[in-house]
């Protein structure tokens, strides 16, 4: 699949898509879920998994690292809105790490494309929250 304006299709931009790895951590007593590789349907329950086990634990706020995310069909897409919503309505919120700054990176451009970069807090460093 290739995005408007990006010159690349997902599977070229760093060689092979891999499944989906979740990294976990604290960063200044925040949980932090680290993305990696692709969110799609069939990898997607274990992210609702540990998303569900953190809004229990009621944080006040989630990062989500999707720096390293290299592709998010329709399903994982709907998981972090529905995981948006969810917080806000608590609420609480989620924040949107992503240190890739590139323009034409399929996240970025997956989230001007849905508008969802107007509704998502994106910080770009870990320092500016």
């Amino acid at each position: 699949m290739r995005l408007p304006g990006c010159t690349q299709d997902p599977e070229s931009m760093s060689g092979v898509i891999m499944a989906l790895i979740i990294k976990f951590r604290k960063v200044r007593n925040r949980p932090v879920i680290k993305l990696v590789g692709r969110v799609i349907g069939v990898d997607s329950a274990r992210f609702n998994k540990k998303m569900e086990s953190l809004v229990k634990k009621n944080d006040k706020c989630i990062i989500i690292d999707i720096s390293e995310t290299q592709f998010m069909d329709s399903y994982g897409l709907g998981s972090i809105v529905y995981y948006n919503t969810l917080m806000q309505r608590l609420g609480r919120e989620i924040i949107f790490y992503n240190k890739n700054q590139n323009p034409l990176s399929f996240i970025s451009r997956l989230f001007e494309m849905t508008k969802l970069n107007h509704v998502f807090k994106v910080i770009h460093s870990l320092d500016s929250m």
